[in-house]
């Protein structure tokens, strides 16, 4: 036998537990995902292979998988001096993303690692920090 609650009791219940469940904040890796598929899927593709001769892959990558400091200066500036990197054999350039906070891009960057790079460890909005203070020193 089953109870049952009178209708605005059940109501009530269904809307608190909802509630409950949307209050829970994001994990680091579900907003990097967000963050990435906003920024960076397009020329880096949702398998992370990229796109050949236009964008490289990330899944493999030696950047993705190093220091998580320098992959964010990379993210940040572009690519360090990316005007000289357009002889490579990927012809697309990358812009820098230094309009976003360090938080999103520690957590776009550790979603990369996670999903691309082996696993290699999450990236921390502090190393993001770093990365932008030296891309920003003379």
């Amino acid at each position: 036998m089953t109870a049952s609650l009178p209708g605005g009791i059940a109501l009530a219940a269904a809307v608190f537990f909802v509630a409950g469940c949307q209050s829970q904040p994001a994990k680091p890796v579900d907003r990097g995902r967000v963050a990435y598929e906003a920024n960076c899927l397009a020329c880096h593709q949702a398998d992370g292979k990229g796109v050949r001769g236009f964008q490289p892959p990330l899944v493999g990558s030696t950047w993705v998988k190093g220091d998580p400091q320098v992959l964010a200066a990379w993210v940040l500036t572009g690519g360090f001096d990316s005007a000289a990197r357009k002889q490579s054999v990927n012809s697309n350039v990358m812009p820098g993303f230094p309009q976003l906070d360090d938080a999103t891009i520690a957590s776009l960057l550790t979603y990369v690692r996670a999903t691309f790079g082996d696993n290699a460890g999450p990236v921390t909005p502090a190393e993001v920090a770093a990365a932008r203070a030296q891309v920003k020193a003379p």
